[in-house]
């Protein structure tokens, strides 16, 4: 032995491939030596130098390395299996690819040591700070990483499968291409994680926040969702079959007719954060098997139409109509109107389940536009307002999109009578101007009235006469007849036009003769109503 120590210390020696298992090799100076491929198991390197050397594919396990100085030696490879590590510092040392199966890691330092493809089964690695590690590739298969700062970590391609990260941070860590099937993540802190093209299936997400993730395409089957916060998660052709939901929130997720909800598992859901808007609704009782697939799969064949700054809902419906003409016909109703109190309008459209849905919710949005237009444009045309009348207008016709209620309550009906208003074969104008109508109090039709104040004015006194004949005095049928004719204006176009054209004529001295007196309360009473002064 000392001859050996003798020779070596003459400087770094080709120890290439050798055996020297079990070797006593205490303070021995290794300085640089080329030590890849040798046999150095069990060996005794208390105090050794191994500053330099080159460990290419060494098998060290179970060797005695405390003291030993491995700083700048190259461990590609390398067997560190059942190794006590806690008395080196590994952080100027090159890992990657190394065994270190069943190794003694407790308290030591890794932060932003490379690990890549390392294998690390079997280690205990709960509560160690591992924050900015490079783990990608790295086999960590079954291993306790509950509870460890991985924050920043590089763990791509890694093998977590069956991994304990329960409670870990992961915030802002790679974790693209990884194995997590079976791996708990429970408790689990995921904000700005990479999960892209991860696998998922059997993870435990139970109590986790996945708010505003896209796992489009993800397969999510049997997975544990308990408690799991999906609150706008994006969720198209996501396999979610034989996953547990019970307790989740699922507020504005948006899943489509490939989204597999096949066998879920769930007793409870809630539709709003935090732990709001239960369903079922009464706490006493939870979904029976199957009843949340049914419930939430009525929503696979939809369109959802988001409208943020109110909804226009007389554009929306000739939007519908349009698409209905183009779908020759095609089954198209409104499955609900969601009002999200901030302005915004959620519109749920169902379709053919064999349809293209981004190509309907596009063509929908293109053809609400340009009805849009058309809208704005005939106000203009037929109010012929200027300046400060013009913008008071405007203004208002932002107001009516986003409380148009007479429209809403089309539209609603259509929701919540589908067979009723599906859409199919009807006319559209014949069907907007008898919902409409059926809104009012009165069956006078002003859309239907002459654009000619004097031609007018005889058709509203005639209908006035017949009020007042029904019983009616003067001054309340007057004042119903205005109601009206302002409730018809606010929701039709055509008929604020003829409106404000009447109250333009009635500013000329020249028709005080031809206009009846009926005429005369009536529309200064309308357009008050409608917030327009007279002309």
């Amino acid at each position: 032995m000392a001859k050996w120590r003798e020779d070596n210390t003459k400087g770094a020696r080709n120890l290439s491939g050798k055996n020297l298992s079990g070797k006593n090799l205490c303070d021995a100076n290794l300085r640089g030596a080329d030590l890849s491929g040798a046999d150095l198991s069990g060996a005794n390197l208390y105090g050794a130098n191994l500053y330099g050397a080159n460990l290419y594919g060494a098998n060290l396990s179970g060797a005695n390395l405390s003291g030993v100085d491995l700083s700048d030696a190259n461990l590609y490879g390398a067997n560190l299996s059942g190794i006590d590590l806690r008395s080196i510092d590994l952080r100027s040392i090159d890992l990657r690819s190394i065994d270190l199966r069943s190794a003694d890691l407790r308290g030591v330092d890794l932060r932003g040591v490379d690990l890549r493809g390392a294998d690390l089964r079997s280690i205990d690695l709960s509560d160690v700070d591992l924050r900015s590690i490079d783990l990608s590739g790295a086999d960590l298969r079954s291993i306790d990483l509950s509870g460890a700062d991985l924050s920043g970590a590089d763990l791509s391609g890694a093998n977590l499968r069956g991994v304990n990260l329960s409670e870990a941070n992961l915030s802002n860590t790679n974790l693209s291409g990884a194995n997590l099937s079976g791996a708990n993540l429970s408790r689990a802190d995921l904000r700005g994680v990479n999960l892209t093209k991860a696998s998922l299936m059997g993870v435990n997400f139970s109590g986790v926040n996945l708010r505003g993730f896209d796992f489009s395409g993800f397969d999510f089957s049997g997975t544990s969702l308990t408690g799991a916060i999906l609150s706008r998660v994006q969720a198209l052709d996501t396999n979610f079959t034989g996953a547990n939901f019970t307790g989740a929130c699922i507020e504005d997720w948006h899943i489509n007719n490939q989204t597999k909800l096949d066998e879920v598992e769930c007793e409870y859901i809630y539709l709003k954060y935090p732990k709001q808007e239960r369903r079922p609704s009464d706490p006493t009782r939870n979904f029976e098997p199957g009843e949340f697939t049914k419930l939430f799969q009525k929503a696979l064949s939809t369109v959802d139409l988001i409208f943020r700054n109110g909804v226009d809902w007389q554009a929306l419906l000739i939007s519908l109509e349009k698409l209905r003409i183009e779908a020759d016909g095609a089954e198209l109703t409104v499955q609900a109107i969601e009002n999200k109190n901030d302005g915004a309008f959620v519109v749920r459209v169902t379709v053919p389940p064999d349809t293209d849905k981004a190509e309907i919710e596009k063509f929908l949005k293109q053809e609400y536009e340009i009805a849009l237009k058309v809208i704005e444009a005939r106000y203009e045309t037929q109010l012929q307002l200027q300046g400060e009348q013009l913008q008071f207008y405007r203004e208002e016709m932002t107001v009516k999109r986003q409380d148009n209620t007479q429209l809403i309550g089309v539209l609603q009906t259509m929701a919540e009578n589908q067979p009723k208003y599906d859409m199919r074969g009807s006319a559209f104008g014949n069907f907007v101007d008898t919902a409409q109508a059926g809104s009012q109090q009165s069956n006078i039709q002003y859309v239907n009235m002459s654009q000619d104040l004097t031609e007018a004015a005889g058709q509203i006194q005639e209908l006035l006469n017949q009020l007042q004949k029904s019983g009616v005095t003067v001054e309340a049928a007057q004042e119903q007849m205005a109601t009206d004719l302002a409730k018809q204006a606010e929701s039709n176009p055509t008929v604020m036009g003829k409106l404000v054209g009447w109250g333009k004529t009635m500013a000329n001295k020249a028709s005080e003769t031809t206009v009846s007196e009926a005429a005369k309360a009536i529309v200064p009473l309308a357009l008050k109503l409608v917030g327009i002064p007279l002309p």
